[in-house]
This record gives C-alpha cells, structure tokens and sequence, in this order.
C-alpha cells in the first residue's frame, strides 16, 4: 500500500507541473514575443495551466514533506526501513556525501537531467549542498529539493508572464 501511494503522489505530480508551466509558459510566450494576436481562449487555457501547476506543485510539496520528512517518533523501525527501501526503489534519494561525488550523482539522474540543464543541477548544487545539511534536513533528499526549487522558479515566472500578456491585452504599459 505504502508502495503504491508514493509511486502515485511524489513524481508524477512533479511531472505534471512541469508539463503544465511548459505549456503555459509557450502559449504567453507567442502573445508577449511573437506578438501574436491576443486570442482569450488561448489566454484562459494557458492561465488554466498555471493554476493547475500551482495545484500540482502544492501537492508535490506536501507529499515530499510527508515521505521525506522526520516520522513521528512513535513510528516503528519497519516502517523507517520500509520507507527508505521504498525511497532507494524510486530513485529519490541521494546516495553521496560529498560534493564531488554528489554532483556525478545528480548529472547522471535521468529525472533531473530531464528537467534541468547540467549547469541549473551544477548550480542547484552549489546553493544548496550546505544548507541541505542544517538543522534537520537530511542531504540525501537533494534531488527533491532542486527540483522543487526549479518548479518554483518557473512558477514565478509563468505568472509574471501571465501578468505580462494581461496587461498587453490591455493595453497597459
């Protein structure tokens, strides 16, 4: 059961997002650099995407912090190894300690190098090795955590265009 939820609800909702703010980010891309005629229809679809992305990227957090996270301290020791072993399984866990090794690791990861360039997971790396050790944070869930940033980022992004192309369609400097 534990297998079948997570396999559902971390990667997949990632995925999703991307696909959604890929989508979107193309759509007012055409309307603000092409200068495509403004068609509403086209604008209520690509706002839809972010939306859904929104949604998608809430749930992928809440699921990452929820298998990721610190179990209560009442969780037995076959459920910490059940979900490593489920975790290692999927592929969602870093395996290397240090930097070096860490960043082979991660330019080698199909997951990773399907939504982000050598240099974004290079530079991700770079911002994050240190603080990913803090507190109770565990280095091992860094893939997780780039990726989350970038889906941030490029959430940012497809609703500051959204605005973009609104404020085109109305004319607004």
């Amino acid at each position: 059961m534990l297998d079948k939820q997570a396999e559902v609800q971390i990667f997949p909702r990632m995925t999703k997002c991307f696909e959604d703010l890929d989508a979107a980010m193309a759509i007012f891309r055409k309307f603000l650099d092409e200068g495509l005629s403004f068609d509403m229809a086209e604008y209520y679809k690509a706002r839809n995407f972010v939306k859904d992305a929104d949604v998608q990227f809430k749930d992928a957090l809440k699921n990452a912090k929820k298998y990721l996270g610190p179990l209560p301290e009442y969780a037995s020791e076959e459920v910490m190894q059940r979900r490593t072993e489920l975790l290692d399984k999927q592929k969602i866990l870093a395996k290397s300690k240090e930097l070096e090794t860490l960043k082979s690791e991660l330019l080698e990861d199909d997951l990773l190098r399907k939504w982000l360039s050598e240099n974004e997971i290079v530079e991700s790396l770079g911002t994050h090795f240190q603080s990913q050790q803090e507190g109770k944070r565990k280095l091992a869930n860094i893939k997780v955590r780039i990726i989350l940033n970038k889906l941030q980022d490029l959430l940012v992004q497809a609703k500051g265009m959204q605005k973009e192309a609104f404020a085109k369609h109305q004319g607004i400097p």
